[in-house]
Parts: C-alpha cells; sequence; structure tokens
C-alpha cells in the first residue's frame, strides 16, 4: 500500500506556487450533497451490465454491430458517440501509477486533462460530475489552486492494483450517467481502439463482454482510403494497417470474456452469427429483434476490384504476414 500524498501546505508545481484549496474535500470524502446525488442515482438506476466493441483495425463492422445491439429491447447506447474512454484511462494510468510515470506535476495535468475529456464527450450533467468527484476521491485527490490558475486536482500515488476497482466504479458509474435509455439493464459503448485496450479494461471489470471485429487485413486497409483518418495511398494504407495489426496482436486477450468477429462471416451468415453474439453477452432471446437485425446486414464494398494488379501485389506483400496470422488468404482468393 502506498502512502497517500496530501498538503495542507503550499508546494511549488510545475513552476507555480500552489495553495490546497479551502472550499474543497480531502482525501476519500465527498460532500453531503455529492453522497445524495450519488446515492439517489444508484438507488433509482438498476445494476447495468456493460458491453463494449471494438475493432482491430479499418472499417470492421464496429458500427453496424454496436447499431444493431442497441436495438435489442434490453441494450441501451451510452451518449457521445465514440467516447474514447479506455484510452482517455489508459494514458491517464500511469501518470498515476505509483511504479511508473507519477509525478505531482504530471499526475495534477493529467487527471485534469482526463476530467475534461470526460466532461467534453458525455455531458457536463450532474451525474458525470459526481462520478467524477468519486473518482478524484477515491484517488485521494483534492482540488488545489494555482496562483493565477484554475483549481486542479492533485491526486495520490497509487499501485495499479488500486487504480482498477477506481476506474473500473469510474466507468460504470459514468456510462450509466450517459445512457440514452437508463431503464435498460445493458449498455453498450463503441469505440474501434477499444480492441487496443482490452487488457486494461479486463484489470478494471473482469467480466466485462468485449466483441472484437476483425477483417480481412487487404479490405480493411483499404477502408482507409476513402476516409479523412488513414492514408489515402493503397500501400501506405497498408503499412498503416501492418502497425495496427501487429499492435492487437500485442494487446490481444484470449478467454471467455473476449469474442473475436470477423466481419466476412457476419456478412455470411447474419442471423447465425448475430445470435452467437447475443449469446455471448448474455442477452436474452429475442425472435423479432434477431429476424430485424439480420435483415440490415449487407456486405461491404471490394475495393480490390478497382486497384491496379501491381499495385495490389504489393498491398498484398505488406500484409502478407497479417493475412497468415490471422487465417486470410492472398491474390484473387482474398477478393
Amino acid at each position: 500500500m502506498h502512502r497517500r500524498w496530501h498538503t495542507r501546505h503550499p508546494v511549488v508545481l510545475f513552476g507555480h506556487v500552489v495553495c490546497p484549496d479551502p472550499s474543497s474535500e480531502r482525501g476519500r470524502e465527498l460532500t453531503g450533497l455529492e453522497v445524495a446525488n450519488v446515492q439517489e442515482a444508484s438507488t433509482e438506476s438498476p445494476a447495468a451490465r456493460l458491453l463494449f466493441v471494438g475493432g482491430v483495425h479499418g472499417r470492421t463492422g464496429t458500427s453496424v454491430v454496436k447499431r444493431l445491439l442497441c436495438s435489442h429491447p434490453k441494450v441501451s447506447a451510452v451518449s457521445g458517440g465514440e467516447t474514447r474512454m479506455l484510452e482517455a484511462v489508459s494514458e491517464v494510468w500511469p501518470m498515476l501509477d505509483a511504479d511508473a510515470g507519477y509525478t505531482p506535476g504530471a499526475a495534477s495535468t493529467a487527471l485534469a486533462g482526463f476530467a475534461c475529456h470526460v466532461r467534453e464527450t458525455l455531458g457536463d450533467t450532474v451525474e458525470v460530475q459526481a462520478a467524477l468527484q468519486c473518482l478524484f476521491a477515491g484517488l485521494g485527490a483534492p482540488a488545489v489552486r494555482l496562483v493565477g490558475r484554475p483549481r486542479l486536482p492533485l491526486p495520490s500515488p497509487m499501485s495499479s492494483r488500486e487504480l482498477a476497482p477506481l476506474f473500473g466504479t469510474f466507468l460504470t458509474s459514468v456510462f450509466r450517467a450517459a445512457a440514452l435509455d437508463p431503464s435498460r439493464p445493458f449498455l453498450c459503448e463503441k469505440t474501434p481502439s477499444n480492441a487496443q485496450y482490452v487488457r486494461r479494461l479486463r484489470q478494471c471489470m473482469p467480466d466485462c463482454r468485449v466483441i472484437v471485429m476483425a477483417r480481412h487485413p487487404v479490405h480493411a486497409a483499404l477502408s482507409h482510403t476513402r476516409r479523412d483518418w488513414g492514408p489515402p495511398d493503397p500501400v501506405e494504407a497498408a503499412a498503416y494497417t501492418a502497425a495496427y495489426f501487429r499492435s492487437w496482436r500485442g494487446a490481444a486477450v484470449d478467454d471467455e470474456c473476449v469474442l473475436m468477429v470477423r466481419h466476412e462471416r457476419l456478412v455470411a451468415e447474419p442471423r447465425q452469427v448475430l445470435d452467437e453474439i447475443r449469446a455471448f453477452l448474455q442477452l436474452p432471446p429475442d425472435v423479432v429483434w434477431l429476424d430485424q437485425a439480420s435483415s440490415e446486414i449487407r456486405s461491404s464494398q471490394d475495393r480490390t476490384l478497382s486497384l491496379p494488379g501491381e499495385e495490389l501485389v504489393r498491398v498484398h506483400a505488406e500484409l502478407a504476414r497479417e493475412m497468415a496470422c490471422y487465417g486470410y488468404r492472398a491474390s484473387a482468393e482474398a477478393r
């Protein structure tokens, strides 16, 4: 157990004199109003189970799967679109970890940036503020006042073992606060980069379920060429995609709580695959939902058909190792 770091006296923090804010609560205590808000929200809202959707890289079908899951009568979407919350947690984590990169200045700046991301993504509502305040209290982060600058949280150094349950509770609370329909027992959050942070998610929430979408590396690479978040050149896009597939292999978690779904199989056998996803996520059977959802699956455009043969060969060469690792074939058989 690491000793909590608090201050009652002015200190120097990133070149400025810092004074503890006398209006803030110290340590793990919340104000009476904050406690009341959290307790009231917990009492009125049923315990929600979080479902996460991510993708290895490129356009793999994450948006379609999320949309269809959220059409199930027991599943609510989380507002804010692609929240990138797991990415944000993973970025702030080392700054708070006593065994990694903790310094008071870096931790304070990182936690303030994290809170800003949460508010901008999910809304600056009373419920979101309460979830953040609970997190700050757990982190032992009183608000401090920099002379001439806004207040910032000043967290204590903690171990990963201590951080994990705090962020697990926070994710559950803040996503429930941002649910489009809080009465539904399942909440679905989709961000493609979730696939890169499964290990961190499992630290925080060991029992959560994750869907990871994968697609033929060549088609995933070419999906970037028509979007503004990837290289427009097919060969550059292939190299870009190969790097992400390698990163995914390093981050992958192969256990009963992670289900990899291949885009190609979803298109070829939509009813069977969607029912497998439903069962994996432990959603109740719903024939009406399954009929409607499976009828909405469409095949994706084959962009390899428009590439010159020589360029297609170079794309396949860049992705040869990834195709082999994931059991995909090259040349015309990949079309």
